[in-house]
């Protein structure tokens, strides 16, 4: 009777860590069945500028090829958001991490101190200014469905060498832009598999 309860109690404890381990995904999923269902998808760019559409579009361009990141994707994109109906609308933004108020025509930092010389505003897609990455998907209704976001993490790839920038390299500059985007998506598909494995099970 002993050696019985020890084999079950035994069993048990290797079978927990199994059963019971979720692997956490890095964005938020507010529906998970929803996600599984999205089978097409566009990428809404109309409110980049024009340097940051560049971005993008080259990103495609280039992790679209044979063996890169977009190849991963159990989702096929669609060219156009309006003309195509996709399951899914994602949206890229660049968001400036230090927002710089202004009064009066001067910058302000915490607290309404000056931060700097007067100046007539500020522009968040200046190449000096330190980004993060959104990236957004929703369905046709606007519902969320996915939310992740990514900092440039400084790491090599195949696509620097394609991107010269005009001025030197900085913490928001093409290059880092463009590796963060890349690491909004390598998160969107290493959680679409999470999802995808769970919900056929």
């Amino acid at each position: 009777m002993i050696a019985k309860l020890t084999l079950t109690a035994c069993m048990l404890i290797f079978t927990l860590p199994i059963t019971g381990l979720v692997k956490k995904p890095g964005g938020e999923i507010p529906d998970r069945r929803a996600l599984a269902e999205v089978r097409t998808y566009c990428i809404e760019k109309s409110g980049l500028s024009d340097s940051d559409r560049h971005i993008v579009d080259g990103f495609l361009k280039t992790e679209s090829k044979p063996k890169h990141l977009l190849t991963k994707m159990p989702w096929k994109l669609v060219e156009s958001c309006r003309d195509d109906n996709p399951d899914a609308i994602a949206t890229v933004d660049f968001v400036p991490l230090n927002t710089v108020r202004i009064s009066n025509g001067v910058p302000t930092g915490p607290g309404g101190v000056p931060a700097g010389p007067p100046t007539s505003g500020t522009d968040a897609r200046d190449p000096e200014t330190q980004i993060k990455v959104l990236l957004t998907v929703g369905d046709s209704s606007q519902k969320l469905l996915y939310r992740i976001e990514a900092m440039p993490l400084g790491t090599d790839r195949p696509y620097t060498a394609q991107i010269r920038p005009t001025e030197p390299p900085s913490h928001g500059g093409p290059v880092e832009r463009l590796d963060a985007v890349y690491h909004v998506f390598w998160a969107l598909i290493n959680d679409l598999q999470g999802v995808r494995g769970a919900t056929t099970k």
